[in-house]
C-alpha cells in the first residue's frame, strides 16, 4: 500500500515538472512556431459583366476557414466560397484570408480582378442586296458571329416583304424593304445586327417605255418630266450633246450622262445655255429595263435680255452719263447698271454678235443666213454681200429672230402695213407664205418677248437702231389682250420702252418673231417652292422671295408692306439676310416682267406662288427713267394688269420684292 503511494506521488511530481507546474512564476505566451501561406494561381483575372466565377486560393496546411471579401463591392461581389459575380465595369481587388488554428498562423493573399464589358460579334448577309419577284419565298439568313445566342429576323416593310423569326421571306407587292436580322446577346458576347434591302419586282414582264416632255427650259437648266409606266419601279435618265440612238453606248457619246433612280419631275441646272441636250428616259423593275423613250432635245437660254442700262439715277434728281456709285447710304446702293449682263464686262467680252451694252445681235439675209459683214450701216440702197442690207436680226441670247423693218413693201411702216388687234395676224400669214428670211414660223410676240429687245438706256426710239433700222418710237401690237378689260390689248410703246394698254380697234404696226420662247408661261409649273419663304423660276433662273417686304407667314398676310422712297427701297434690297443669302437686289424693269401674269389683274401675277392678300400692287424696280426732263423720275410696276409706270423718286414711296440670282 505504501509502495503504491510512493509511485502515485513520483508520476505525478514528473507531470508536474514536465508542465513547468513547479514553476511559482506567470505562464508563458503561445506563438506557433509554424507560418502557413495561401496564394491564387494568377495575379489578376478578367470577368465579363454579368456573369461569375471561381476565384479561389490554394495552399495552407492549417485548418482555419478561407473566407473572401471585395475591395468595391459596386463594381464586383464574392461570396466565403471564392464566386466573384461581376456588377459594373471596372477594377477591385479580391481579398482571401486563412484563419489560424492551434498549429498554423493566419494567412491572406490577394488578386486584381477586371470587370469587362462582353465582346462584339459580327453577322452578315452574304451580299448587300437581294431582288425577289412577286410570290417568291425565299430563305434570307445571315451567319456569323461566335456567341451562342439565335438570330431572329424582321422587316421595315411587312406589306412588302413579310419574314419569318427564321429568316423565310415572301414577297408581297412591289417596292423595296429592308431585312433586318438580330443575333441575341449571351454570356460572352453582346448583341450583333446586319441588315440587306431587299427589292420586290413583277415577274419578268416587257415594260413600256415612258414618254417625256419639258415642262419647262430656262437659264442654265431644264425641268423634264415623264409619264408612269406600268410595273416600274424607277427610272433612269440618259443625257447627251449628240444624239441618243441606244443606252448600250451612251457613255461613249459626247456628255453621256446617267442619272439612275430619278422621279419625274427631273430639275438639272448647271446646264450650257445655247448647247443643246438630248435626253431619253427608260422604266425600270428589278434587273428589267425598259426600251428608251421618245427622244427630247432642249437648248437651254436666259430669256431675258438685260435693260440696257449704262446710266445711274441720283437719289433724288438726275441722270448720269455713266454708271457712277451716286447713292451712298452706308455704303455703295447697287442700282440696275451695277448689275446684270450688262454689269459683267466677260458677257460684253465673249458675245457673238454685236449690240450696246449686252445686246447680242447678228443680221440675216433675206434666206436666213448670216451676213458675212456685220458691221455695215444700213443703207436702202445697200446690198447683202457688203453688209449694208439685211432683212432680220437673230437675238443671239434669247434665240429669237426678229423682222427687221423695211422704208417701203410689206415690211415697212406704210400705213397700209398697220393693223388693229383683230387682224394682227395678217403680217405674220402673208410672211410665213413668203417664206421671209427662211422661217415659215412667223407670229405676233408676247409682251415679254417684245421687250426683250427694249434698250431702256436710250428713248425716242428705245431699241438697238444699228441692227433695227427704220424702226419707229411707235406702239407695236403684242399677242396678248389685257386681263378685265375686253376693249383693250397690250402694245410695247418704244418710245421708252414700255408695256401699254390700247383700244383693240386702233390701228399698230406689228414686228414679227420667230422662235420658241419659255418665259411667257407663269402657270406654278415654272416655280419651285423652297419651303424658306422664296421660290426659284425655274425659266430665268431668278430666285424671289415670296412676301413683299414687311410682310411674311405662308401667305403673306402677316405685318404691313414696308413702303420706301427709290434709293431706300434698293438700300432694303441691298442688306437684306433674308433666308439665309445676302446678295438680294430689287429687280430691274423686265426681270418684273417675267413674273407678270397677263392672264390675271388685281393683281396680275400668280399668287400661289406670290400670295398677295392685301393686293400690294406697286413696287419700285432698280431702274432709273433716262429722260433728259424729267430727271427725277424711276420706273416702278403697277401689278394691277402688269404697267410699268414712271414715278418721282422721292415723291412717291413703293413696296419692294427681293431677288437674287439663283445657285
Amino acid at each position: 500500500m505504501q509502495l503504491k503511494n510512493i509511485t502515485y506521488i513520483a508520476i505525478l511530481c514528473f507531470y508536474l515538472a514536465g508542465c513547468g507546474g513547479g514553476n511559482s512564476g506567470p505562464p508563458e505566451t503561445s506563438d506557433w512556431s509554424h507560418l502557413q501561406s495561401i496564394s491564387f494561381a494568377n495575379n489578376e483575372y478578367e470577368v465579363i459583366i454579368g456573369n461569375s466565377k471561381s476565384i479561389v486560393v490554394g495552399g495552407g496546411e492549417g485548418t482555419g476557414a478561407v473566407t473572401y471579401s471585395s475591395s468595391d463591392t459596386n463594381i464586383l461581389t464574392v461570396t466565403n466560397d471564392g464566386l466573384v459575380s461581376a456588377i459594373t465595369l471596372g477594377n477591385a481587388t479580391v481579398t482571401a484570408t486563412k484563419e489560424a488554428d492551434s498549429i498554423y498562423s493566419s494567412a491572406s493573399a490577394s488578386a486584381s480582378v477586371e470587370v469587362t464589358p462582353k465582346k462584339e460579334q459580327t453577322i452578315a448577309f452574304d451580299i448587300p442586296k437581294f431582288t425577289l419577284v412577286i410570290g417568291d419565298v425565299e430563305s434570307i439568313v445571315a451567319s456569323g458571329g461566335e456567341g451562342t445566342g439565335a438570330i431572329t429576323y424582321s422587316s421595315s416593310d411587312e406589306a412588302i416583304i413579310s419574314i419569318t423569326s427564321d429568316g423565310v421571306a415572301t414577297a408581297n407587292v412591289i417596292g423595296s424593304a429592308v431585312i433586318t436580322a438580330v443575333k441575341a446577346a449571351d454570356d460572352m458576347y453582346e448583341e450583333a445586327t446586319a441588315t440587306i434591302t431587299v427589292d420586290v419586282v413583277a415577274d419578268a414582264v416587257e415594260l413600256a417605255a415612258p414618254e417625256i416632255s419639258s415642262l419647262s427650259t430656262g437659264n442654265s437648266r431644264t425641268q423634264i418630266s415623264w409619264s408612269g409606266v406600268q410595273n416600274a419601279t424607277s427610272y433612269n435618265l440618259y443625257r447627251a450633246k449628240e444624239s441618243i440612238d441606244s443606252i448600250e453606248v451612251y457613255a461613249t457619246l459626247d456628255g453621256g450622262t446617267l442619272f439612275v433612280n430619278v422621279t419625274s419631275p427631273f430639275i438639272q441646272t448647271g446646264l450650257t445655255n445655247g448647247q443643246g441636250y438630248y435626253y431619253v428616259a427608260t422604266a425600270v423593275a428589278g434587273e428589267s429595263e425598259s426600251v428608251i423613250s421618245n427622244q427630247l432635245l432642249v437648248v437651254p437660254r436666259d430669256p431675258l435680255n438685260d435693260t440696257g442700262l449704262l446710266k445711274s439715277g441720283n437719289a433724288q434728281s438726275g441722270v448720269n452719263a455713266t454708271c457712277t456709285d451716286i447713292i451712298q447710304i452706308d455704303g455703295h446702293v447697287p442700282q440696275d447698271c451695277d448689275q446684270g449682263r450688262d454689269a459683267d464686262p466677260t458677257v460684253i467680252a465673249t458675245k457673238v454678235g454685236s449690240g450696246s451694252a449686252a445686246f447680242d445681235f447678228t443680221k440675216l439675209g433675206s434666206d436666213g443666213t448670216a451676213l458675212a459683214i456685220q458691221d455695215g450701216t444700213w443703207s436702202a440702197d445697200g446690198s447683202e454681200s457688203d453688209g449694208t442690207l439685211w432683212s432680220c436680226v437673230k437675238d443671239n441670247h434669247t434665240g429669237l429672230v426678229w423682222e427687221v423693218k423695211t422704208i417701203e413693201g410689206p415690211h415697212s411702216f406704210e400705213q397700209e402695213n398697220k393693223v388693229n388687234w383683230a387682224n394682227r395676224d395678217v403680217p405674220a400669214t402673208a410672211s410665213n407664205d413668203e417664206v421671209f428670211c427662211g422661217i415659215t414660223s412667223w407670229r405676233v410676240p408676247t409682251v415679254v418677248e417684245l421687250i426683250t429687245i427694249a434698250n431702256n438706256n436710250r428713248q425716242n426710239p428705245a431699241f438697238v437702231a444699228t441692227h433695227f433700222p427704220n424702226g419707229k418710237s411707235q406702239s407695236y401690237w403684242t399677242s396678248l389682250p389685257v386681263a378685265g378689260n375686253s376693249a383693250n390689248a397690250w402694245t410695247i410703246n418704244f418710245y421708252s420702252g414700255i408695256g401699254n394698254s390700247k383700244a383693240k380697234t386702233m390701228n399698230f404696226q406689228v414686228r414679227l418673231v420667230s422662235g420658241d420662247y419659255t418665259a411667257n408661261d407663269t402657270s406654278t409649273s415654272r416655280y419651285l417652292v423652297n419651303g424658306d419663304g422664296t421660290a426659284t423660276d425655274l425659266v430665268t433662273g431668278l430666285m424671289w422671295k415670296q412676301c413683299p417686304e414687311g410682310l411674311s407667314g405662308d401667305d403673306c398676310s402677316a405685318g404691313t408692306p414696308a413702303t420706301l422712297v427709290w434709293g431706300g427701297s434698293m438700300k432694303a434690297a441691298r442688306d437684306s439676310t433674308f433666308a439665309g443669302y445676302s446678295d438680294w437686289r430689287l429687280p430691274n424693269m423686265k426681270e418684273f416682267q417675267s413674273i407678270v401674269a397677263f392672264d390675271k389683274y388685281n393683281p396680275a401675277i400668280n399668287t400661289e406662288v406670290f400670295p398677295n392678300p392685301g393686293a400690294v400692287l406697286s413696287f419700285w424696280t432698280s431702274t432709273p427713267r433716262t429722260l433728259t426732263s424729267p430727271v427725277n423720275q424711276s420706273w416702278r410696276i403697277n401689278f394691277a394688269i402688269g404697267l410699268n409706270e414712271e414715278k418721282n423718286r422721292t415723291g412717291s414711296q413703293n413696296s419692294q420684292m427681293l431677288v437674287r440670282d439663283a445657285d
